[in-house]
């Protein structure tokens, strides 16, 4: 973040003029203190909002090329030949995309040249990164088959990739000759595993939206980290407790509101959360290094879109719906209010350790208000993903820990 403004000095603005509004509010009575708990209910910060609709909000739904693919060589035997073609680069936040959201990692071609069917086993596997993947196929006489194969990272694997690694994809074509596996092609050829905090911005085939959406993979509520997160911040309740789910229309019982002050009380108190801008963006054609929930909890630091993800991570956690939104340079967060209604709460998450949770709110309506038009427009660089409906469409949690 900050390559197009300076955020840690938008962000001591922003508590400035927070905390000049307060003040302007209680003016009638100089006695009057003023709470780090955000009032009970939608109050606070949480409004309605017009939700911005499928069209641009959703995207398209149509497969991403990720990354140039190169071609193994053809081999023929006993009139069988197979080839195949794969990703120069695997990208390890959405490793579990491959075949869904992002085109097929690996694609066999058998064509068949006998007068005869036959039983085809193609087999892919990025040797020390993935399992084995394993397809059989009968190919009819003077056919062809298409096999796409997606080798999937293990846990253990995407924990160890802290910076990209150089790997081997393995593939194997065999047939079935009276019951015994003969040998097509066994080839081995090179390709990039990126680490699991590089995320691209702009995928090839992808809408700007559809390239956003993408970043609900790095939202990760069941991540250790952040559960401890969770125990921590419930030391803040008055009940000393964390409930889950929705309890009231409009959060008019200050359910959510106060668990999410509670969380916003652990990352300054026990955690000693603060920002720390980097020089990344959003722009078209780069890529980010983003820290995940549980890392930036243990280095106590983090950029707009990493607190972001944090405080998105946890909200899921608790059964809550976060939205990530994206403005020129930025993003923050949005957590609606109740399971029906179309109010949120908007977060300022970069204010973490400079200000009170009832500020952060205070300026993340702020900057909502300004933003609203343009995310609804689908201006350039901005954008509203919903992680609930993210996850209705397949972009489930990056798999690791």
């Amino acid at each position: 973040m900050g390559s197009r403004r300076n955020w840690r000095e938008m962000c001591a603005r922003s508590g400035a003029i927070a905390l000049l509004l307060v003040a302007v509010a209680g003016c009638g009575d100089s006695g009057q203190t003023f709470s780090t708990r955000p009032p009970a209910g939608p109050h606070a910060s949480g409004v309605r909002v017009v939700v911005p609709s499928a069209s641009n909000a959703v995207g398209s739904g149509a497969i991403g090329s990720g990354a140039p693919r190169a071609t193994g060589a053809a081999v023929t035997v006993d009139n069988i030949t197979a080839k195949y073609t794969f990703k120069l680069e695997l990208i390890t936040p959405l490793e579990n995309l491959y075949g869904n959201k992002l085109d097929d990692f690996v694609i066999a071609t058998i064509v068949n040249h006998n007068a005869a069917p036959v039983k085809i086993v193609v087999s892919s596997q990025i040797n020390s990164y993935t399992d084995a993947v394993s397809e059989t196929v009968t190919i009819a006489a003077s056919g062809t088959a298409v096999v796409r194969q997606n080798p999937r990272l293990t846990p253990t694997a995407i924990d160890g990739l802290n910076s990209a690694k150089q790997a081997d994809l393995h593939v194997v074509v065999s047939y079935l000759d009276n019951g015994q596996p003969r040998t097509v092609l066994d080839q081995t050829s090179s390709t990039l595993i990126t680490s699991r905090r590089d995320f691209p911005w702009t995928i090839k085939g992808f809408s700007q939206q559809a390239d956003y959406n993408l970043i609900a993979a790095m939202v990760t509520p069941t991540d250790p980290g952040v559960e401890k997160l969770i125990r921590t911040a419930a030391n803040y309740d008055p009940d000393h407790a964390m409930t889950s789910g929705y309890d009231s229309d409009g959060d008019s019982s200050g359910s959510v509101s106060q668990r999410l002050s509670n969380v916003w009380d652990a990352e300054t108190t026990d955690y000693k959360l603060t920002y720390i801008g980097t020089t990344d963006s959003f722009a078209s054609g780069s890529s980010q290094r983003i820290r995940l929930p549980a890392e930036v909890l243990d280095q106590s630091s983090g950029n707009c879109i990493e607190l972001t993800l944090l405080y998105a991570s946890v909200a899921e956690a608790l059964g809550m719906q976060p939205a990530v939104i994206f403005i020129p340079g930025h993003a923050y967060v949005a957590i609606r209010v109740d399971g029906t209604s179309d109010s949120y709460y908007f977060i300022e998450t970069t204010m973490i350790g400079q200000a009170t949770f009832t500020q952060a709110t205070h300026e993340g309506l702020v900057e909502w208000t300004a933003a609203q038009d343009h995310v609804l427009n689908g201006d350039a660089e901005y954008g509203w993903v919903d992680i609930a409906t993210q996850r209705t469409n397949g972009i489930l949690p990056i798999p690791w820990h």
